[in-house]
């Protein structure tokens, strides 16, 4: 930077800068998921916890794929009160897991149930619950 013009020095410490400040954010984000990830594989739960949640998720699915937007919606919100009866007991045996698929359930929740529904979103998402209600399970 010792021959650059005055002005370029100015944007590349600012570049630098930026690119330095950005680091811990990535990170920091690289590595809770890489936390979620190590935590299923240590699965928690038992099959009689995750039974029903699994239940209800396929149901909500085959409901979706039969185009069946009214059972979908009664399904989907059973999932949820079951999810949420269950907080008190799932929740504390790993916070992180829990709040993944917490998080993964709101998706499809708000995908399937807004008045601007995104059926494929909510399609993904409910896959992605199921996956990782497998993952979360002891066998």
């Amino acid at each position: 930077m010792k021959n650059l013009p005055s002005q370029f020095k100015s944007v590349s410490i600012v570049i630098l800068l930026t690119a330095a400040s950005l680091v811990p954010f990535v990170s920091r984000a690289e590595d809770a998921q890489a936390t979620v990830e190590t935590n299923f594989i240590s699965a928690i739960y038992t099959a009689a916890e995750t039974a029903e949640f699994v239940k209800l998720t396929q149901a909500t699915l085959a409901s979706l794929a039969a185009g069946q937007e009214t059972e979908m919606v009664a399904k989907l919100t059973d999932l949820e009160t079951a999810w949420d009866d269950q907080e008190k007991t799932l929740r504390p045996k790993n916070e992180a897991i829990w709040t993944a698929l917490d998080k993964t359930l709101d998706k499809g929740i708000s995908a399937l149930r807004s008045s601007h529904k995104n059926l494929a979103k909510g399609k993904a998402a409910l896959e992605e619950l199921l996956k990782n209600l497998e993952l979360a399970t002891k066998h």
